[in-house]
């Protein structure tokens, strides 16, 4: 019995070693452009949901105005 639990923990054991990954250092450059693209993507989102509240509004006081 001790031999089949020893088997199972070390089957258990390689199939978490194969199952995780690695993680390696990125360069400097990587880092920033990753935080470039982070900062750029929030003014992005944060444009796009202002145009789209710009929009409402408008559409809104045209339809309270009779405009529309």
């Amino acid at each position: 019995m001790n031999k089949i639990h020893a088997l199972r923990a070390a089957v258990a054991a390689a199939v978490f070693a194969v199952g995780t990954s690695a993680m390696a250092a990125l360069p400097a450059g990587a880092a920033e452009a990753i935080e470039a693209y982070k900062d750029d993507t929030l003014s992005a989102i944060g444009l796009v949901i202002g145009a789209g509240i710009a929009i409402y509004a408008v559409r809104k006081l045209g339809q309270k105005m009779g405009w529309l």
